[in-house]
């Protein structure tokens, strides 16, 4: 193994390599360079090559960070007010506060938003640190590319205040709820559920207040909006024109989002979208596209028999293993042979597999959804004991990580 002062140099050039031929095609391109300034570019649109020079030289810099930092440093950073200035810039609506082109002091934004100016000073400066929000000129207050995007964009200040609200609570709770309810196998017994003092699981749980769910919904739009949660993985990625005129039950599909992108790529198929009455209330029909909508809660009798294909998009990652098996179980009597079940969700690679900036987040995902709904992602492995599990009637037949996707595709068929 190399020693560590010979893999600071590797790194290094690295770093080096890749930054230097993104910073080539900017030059060629004539394209804005990296900037935290207001006006800094949000998206580079890097091609695909370099888009992997942007990931490498991420996770070389991360790990000569970690480096360089030495182990007691890694230890004294891990900062425990990192949300709270993101509570306070999305509770007094800060980002909105602040001249979206210009500037105003600390003193009379403390005045606009009803609190203590050194109170507001202190934690804005500590946003500052992490690039959001800038001081270009001492005591006036600017927007950084990051805090610009928070007022810019409403699914952005969602996703702020979702995390602070909803998801920053319920991990402070989670060891609390493992010494409550150490089995950890029931969406209500959480950290969440001790958070908001409720007996009710997460998704009921905001239900009961609209602005509150809808805030969530808006969270979820900016965190799959991007090329990896693109719906054209699934239409892609699976040999849907081989199936012809197959009649295909999307469950748990909302407002029909999957069923039109298949039914416009795939006319000859026959899409049926089931959800629970209140989502199909809000679902509107396309018109010219084979999609129907029905009512329906998959815990419950599958009503649609003997379809050929039946879709689980980004739904059983939601639940613990219990509840998957109920659902798997209540669809089998509608299975006949050979019937397919799509699922098309997130696969854990093994453990150290991917470098470590991606795991993190992997691991992030995976214990927030412990944190919320005691639910996890799963492994290759662990999908396919699920489904043994339900039923050993289910057969494992393929595994597809579409490029440039997030989430994976699952193939299993019900054998009669």
């Amino acid at each position: 193994m190399a020693s560590s002062s010979s893999r600071i140099a590797e790194l290094a050039t690295a770093v080096a390599t890749h930054t230097q031929l993104i910073n080539i095609y900017l030059a060629e391109k004539g394209l804005p360079q990296p900037s935290f300034d207001g006006n800094g570019t949000v998206d580079f649109n890097l091609p695909p090559e370099l888009e992997q020079s942007r990931l490498a030289a991420i996770e070389a810099t991360q790990e000569l960070n970690d480096l360089l930092q030495g182990p007691r440093d890694l230890i004294f950073n891990h900062d425990q007010n990192q949300i709270l200035y993101l509570k306070f810039i999305s509770h007094f609506n800060i980002a909105k506060e602040v001249p979206l082109d210009g500037e105003i002091s600390f003193r009379d934004l403390a005045s606009k938003v009803g609190v203590d100016s050194s109170a507001l000073t202190r934690i804005l400066r500590l946003g500052m640190t992490r690039r959001i929000f800038n001081e270009l000129r001492p005591g006036v207050i600017s927007h950084s590319a990051a805090s610009k995007l928070i007022a810019a964009d409403s699914r952005v200040a969602d996703w702020v205040t979702c995390s602070a609200n909803e998801m920053w609570p319920a991990a402070q709770h989670t060891t609390d709820a493992l010494v409550k309810w150490p089995s950890a196998s029931e969406p209500n017994q959480t950290g969440f559920s001790l958070a908001n003092n409720t007996s009710d699981s997460f998704y009921v749980e905001l239900e009961k207040e609209p602005e509150r769910a809808r805030r969530f919904g808006g969270a979820m739009s900016f965190f799959t909006t991007g090329p990896g949660y693109s719906l054209q993985h699934l239409s892609k990625g699976y040999p849907w024109s081989s199936l012809g005129a197959a009649t295909v039950v999307d469950i748990g599909g909302s407002h029909g989002d999957v069923a039109f992108e298949l039914a416009r790529s795939f006319p000859d198929l026959r899409l049926i979208v089931q959800d629970l009455p209140k989502v199909i209330a809000g679902a509107n029909q396309q018109s010219g596209l084979n999609v129907e909508f029905m009512e329906h809660d998959f815990f419950s009798e599958q009503p649609a028999k003997g379809a050929d294909v039946y879709i689980f998009r980004w739904i059983l990652h939601n639940w613990p293993d219990s509840y998957c098996m109920r659902i798997l179980k209540a669809l089998v009597g509608a299975l006949k042979a050979g019937s397919k079940v799509i699922v098309m969700d997130l696969v854990l690679p093994p453990a150290g597999s991917l470098p470590n900036y991606l795991d993190r987040k992997l691991r992030t995902l995976d214990v927030t959804m412990l944190a919320i709904a005691n639910s996890h992602e799963r492994d290759l492995d662990e999908w396919k004991d699920l489904f043994t599990q339900a039923d050993q009637r289910f057969g494992f037949k393929s595994f597809t990580h579409p490029p440039g996707s997030n989430l994976s595709i699952l193939e299993f068929a019900w054998d009669a």
